[in-house]
C-alpha cells in the first residue's frame, strides 16, 4: 500500500474533539468581558458487526454571565463571586488568585490593608458548570474587630459556656453565594470553633477541614461529615449526602492563638425549597470542643 495513502486512511479514522472552558486561575484574562463557558462531551457508539466507532457531540447550554459583575471585572479581573449573609455585615465580592497569600493583607486594588480581602481558596473550582465545581468551596476572611470582612460571623458562634447565639441561627439559617454565572442559596449545617495546630491537642491529631476541597479516598465525604457533625454546636436537621455541594467559611477566632471559627453550609438542591424547618434544630450538648484546659494551662496560651 502506498505510504501516503495509508497515512491519509489513518487520519480519516481519527476524531477531533473540541472543548472550550474557563481559563485556569493562574492565566490572566485576555479581556475584561465576562467569559461564556461552553462544554462539549463526546459519546462513542460501537456496533458488534462493523466494530466501527463514531463520535457524537453533545453541547451544553453556555453559562450566561451575571450582568452585575461586568463593571466590577473591568477594574478587578480576579473577582470570582459575591457572598451575602443576612443579619451580618457580610456582603462582599470575593476574589481568587493563584495562592492563599496575596489577598491576606491586601485590598482588591493590591494595596496593603490589614483587613485583607475575602478570597476563594486557590485550590477550589467554582466558576464552571455545577457538576464541574469543587465539592467544598472554601472562603477565607479575617475576623475584624469592627465587624468588617468575616468579623460579624461571630453572631453564629456558640460554645457550651455561651449558647445565646442559637436564636440568631434560628432567624438566619441560610445565606447566598454567587459565582460569575449563578446565585446559590446555602443552608447552614454546622458551626464550631476549632484548633489548627498539632501542638494544641494532646495526641497531636487535628481535623484539617480546610483541606477537604474534593472528596477522595484519602479525604472521604464520610470522614469529613463525621468530623463536622461531632464538632457542630448546632444539630440543624438539614440532611446531606455525598452528591451535595458545600461551602466552608473560614475565619480566625479569639479563644486562643491560631483558633478558627468555621461555618459550613450545604447548597440548596435543584427543585428543593430554600426554606429551613428550624423547628428541627437543637443545641448539640455533646459537641466536641477544643481541649480548653490543655491549650490554656499546658500549652501556655
Amino acid at each position: 500500500m502506498n505510504f501516503k495513502k495509508m497515512l491519509l486512511g489513518l487520519a480519516a479514522l481519527s476524531t477531533i474533539i473540541s472543548v472550550t472552558g474557563c481559563k485556569k486561575v493562574d492565566e490572566p484574562p485576555a479581556e475584561t468581558t465576562l467569559p461564556v463557558i461552553t462544554q462539549m462531551t463526546t459519546a462513542a457508539e460501537t456496533t458488534a458487526v462493523t466494530t466501527e466507532s463514531t463520535a457524537a457531540e453533545t453541547v451544553r447550554e453556555p453559562l450566561v454571565p451575571l450582568e452585575r459583575f461586568a463593571e466590577t471585572l473591568e477594574k478587578y479581573p480576579e473577582v470570582a463571586g459575591h457572598i451575602t449573609v443576612p443579619g451580618t455585615n457580610v456582603d462582599y465580592d470575593f476574589v481568587q488568585t493563584t495562592d492563599n497569600e496575596f489577598y491576606m493583607y491586601r485590598d482588591m486594588d493590591g494595596n496593603d490593608d490589614k483587613r485583607g480581602t475575602i478570597f476563594l481558596d486557590f485550590r477550589c473550582k467554582f466558576n464552571d458548570y455545577s457538576d464541574m465545581q469543587s465539592d467544598n468551596i472554601i472562603l477565607h476572611g479575617h475576623n475584624m474587630a469592627d465587624l468588617s470582612m468575616f468579623g460579624s460571623l461571630k453572631n453564629y458562634k456558640i460554645k457550651h459556656s455561651d449558647t445565646s447565639n442559637f436564636s440568631f441561627y434560628l432567624d438566619h439559617p441560610t445565606f447566598t453565594v454567587s459565582n460569575l454565572y449563578e446565585e446559590y442559596t446555602y443552608k447552614i449545617i454546622a458551626v464550631f470553633v476549632i484548633e489548627v495546630e498539632e501542638w494544641q491537642t494532646r495526641d497531636g491529631v487535628i481535623f484539617d477541614y480546610h483541606n477537604y476541597v474534593n472528596f477522595t479516598k484519602k479525604r472521604s465525604f464520610n470522614d469529613w461529615i463525621e468530623n463536622v457533625n461531632k464538632r457542630s454546636q448546632i444539630i440543624t436537621g438539614v440532611d446531606v449526602n455525598k452528591d451535595d455541594k458545600f461551602i466552608t467559611l473560614n475565619t480566625c477566632s479569639n479563644e486562643f492563638n491560631n483558633s478558627r471559627f468555621v461555618t459550613i453550609a450545604r447548597r440548596v438542591r435543584d427543585g428543593e425549597s430554600a426554606e429551613v424547618d428550624t423547628s428541627k434544630a437543637m443545641l448539640n450538648e455533646d459537641a466536641l470542643e477544643p481541649d480548653w484546659s490543655y491549650i490554656y494551662d499546658v500549652a501556655g496560651n
